[in-house]
C-alpha cells in the first residue's frame, strides 16, 4: 500500500514581492520604534527645531520680517555653514543602526531567514530610513514654522514669505529622505559603524574640499569639482540664496562649495544615493553570503 503524494493545500498563493517588502518594511520600523535612542534623537531634532524657531524674531525691528532665506537656514538646521544639517547629524545613529548592528553581531542570517529575502530585507531598510529622513525633516519644519510664527506674532514682528522658503524646503526634505540611504548603504560596504560614521562627517567636511582643490590642478577637470555629490546637495538647500544680497550669496556660493543651480544639484545628489545604493546593496547580498 503506497502512501499518498503530499500536496500543497487548494487556495494558498505564494507571497508576492510586494507583501514581502510591506512586511519587512514592518519589520525594520517596529525594530526603530521599540528602541528608546530613537525617540530621544527625534525629540533633541524637535526641541532644536523649536529653539530655531523661537529665536527668528530676534534682532529684527518692529514690523519687519525675517529674509526668506534666515527662515531656510532655520529650516535645515544651518546645513550650508555647517555642510550637514545638524539633524543629519543627530540621526546618523539611526541611519547606521539596522545594518551596522545585523553585522556586529552577527545576526543578519536570522534577518534572512524572517524576512526570507536579502533583497527584500536591504530594501526595507533603506525604504524605512529615507521615509524616517524625510518625516524628521517635515515635523522640524512644521515646528521650526509654528514656532516662528508665534514668536514673530507676539513680538510684534511681520511674517516672512514663506512662499519663498519652499524650495529650500523641497531641497532639504530630499537630503534628509537620501543621507539614511547613503548612510545604511556605506556601512554595508565597509562594514564598520565607526568607520562609516568618520567617512559621512569627514568626507563632507574636509574631503569633498581638498578634492575640489586637487580637481583644479588637473587641466580639464575643474568644472568637476562642482559636482562632487554633497556640494550638490547643499546647492539643493540653498534655493533662496538668491534672494540675499550679491555679497552674501557669493559668501554662500564659498560655502556650498557647487554652481549647480538647485535643479541641478537635486538631481546629481539623488543620483548619487542611487549609485552607493546599489553598491551597498551587493556589498550586503553577496559578501555576507561568502
Amino acid at each position: 500500500m503506497s502512501l499518498p503524494t503530499p500536496t500543497l493545500e487548494a487556495g494558498v498563493d505564494p507571497v508576492t514581492w510586494t507583501t514581502a517588502l510591506q512586511r519587512a518594511m514592518r519589520y525594520e520600523w517596529r525594530h526603530l520604534a521599540a528602541l528608546r535612542s530613537t525617540w530621544i534623537l527625534l525629540c533633541a531634532v524637535a526641541a532644536l527645531s523649536l529653539l530655531a524657531g523661537a529665536t527668528a524674531s530676534i534682532g529684527l525691528e518692529p514690523g519687519t520680517a525675517p529674509s526668506s532665506w534666515s527662515m531656510v537656514v532655520a529650516f535645515n538646521m544651518d546645513a550650508i555653514s555647517m555642510q550637514l544639517p545638524l539633524s543629519a547629524l543627530l540621526l546618523l545613529p539611526l541611519a547606521t543602526g539596522p545594518v551596522a548592528t545585523e553585522i556586529s553581531r552577527g545576526t543578519a542570517r536570522t534577518t534572512w531567514l524572517t524576512l526570507a529575502s536579502r533583497h527584500t530585507a536591504f530594501t526595507a531598510k533603506l525604504l524605512v530610513g529615507g521615509g524616517l529622513g524625510a518625516l524628521s525633516a517635515l515635523g522640524g519644519t512644521i515646528v521650526v514654522g509654528l514656532s516662528a510664527t508665534v514668536s514673530l506674532a507676539v513680538s510684534g514682528k511681520a511674517q516672512p514669505d514663506w512662499a519663498q522658503t519652499l524650495p529650500g524646503l523641497l531641497g532639504y526634505t530630499i537630503f534628509m529622505a537620501c543621507w539614511p540611504v547613503i548612510a545604511a548603504s556605506v556601512v554595508a560596504l565597509v562594514r564598520s559603524r565607526i568607520a562609516a560614521a568618520l567617512l559621512l562627517v569627514l568626507w563632507p567636511l574636509l574631503g569633498e574640499r581638498i578634492a575640489g582643490l586637487l580637481l583644479g590642478f588637473v587641466p580639464g577637470l575643474e568644472a568637476l569639482a562642482g559636482w562632487l555629490p554633497f556640494g550638490a546637495g547643499r546647492a539643493a538647500m540653498a534655493a533662496s540664496a538668491d534672494t540675499l544680497p550679491e555679497t552674501d550669496r557669493a559668501l554662500v556660493q564659498t560655502f556650498v562649495g557647487s554652481e549647480l543651480s538647485t535643479g541641478a544639484g537635486t538631481a546629481v545628489f539623488i543620483g548619487f544615493t542611487i549609485v552607493i545604493a546599489a553598491i551597498g546593496a551587493w556589498s550586503y547580498i553577496r559578501k555576507d553570503a561568502q
